[in-house]
């Protein structure tokens, strides 16, 4: 099975088990069931994935936009180094693009993509690759800023700012 194929399969389940529910950034023991589930690490890319339906972004004050209330929400890492493999620490850009063709298929063009904020973060090479949905969890447009003005102040870029350098073809430089 090639990469394409390996990636699209995984997918495909991370996809059905997402399905069966949402998270609201919430830590409830029903949430926390919902993220072990959508958990995996695949050894045959060592690639730490989560791929969930997030909602409440826009509700709970996190994002200003009301267009950006609920998305589906894949983040992608290398191992961390107790499960690396001969493959290495990081994660190729020809990983990296499988597991977002492998995901979001034709959508890959509206992914918004969210690079490591925490120091933890940081430390695992967590990338954050959001593709926003209407209230049918139909894939939209992004329009407008996304986070609210006290988040950018601090440094955190908009839509407007990072969109340009995000998506570019054929690979997706994240910065």
């Amino acid at each position: 099975m090639d990469l394409e194929e390996h990636c699209g399969a995984v997918a495909a389940q991370m996809r059905a088990v997402a399905e069966a529910g949402a998270f609201d950034g919430r830590m409830t023991p029903v949430n926390q069931l919902y993220l072990h589930l959508c958990q995996r690490w695949d050894p045959h890319t060592n690639t730490v994935l989560v791929f969930t339906r997030d909602v409440g972004h826009h509700t709970s004050g996190w994002f200003k936009n009301p267009d950006y209330e609920r998305c589906l929400h894949l983040s992608l890492s290398p191992a961390p180094a107790a499960l690396w493999t001969p493959r290495g620490r990081d994660l190729d850009r020809a990983v990296r693009d499988a597991w977002l063709a492998a995901f979001f298929r034709e959508h890959v063009r509206l992914l918004w993509a969210e690079s490591p904020k925490t120091r933890q973060g940081r430390r695992a090479g967590v990338w954050h690759w959001r593709l926003f949905c209407d209230e049918h969890w139909r894939p939209i447009h992004p329009r407008g800023e996304v986070y609210g003005t006290e988040l950018i102040a601090i440094g955190w870029q908009s839509w407007s700012e990072r969109q340009a350098r995000i998506i570019t073809a054929p690979g997706m430089d994240p910065g």
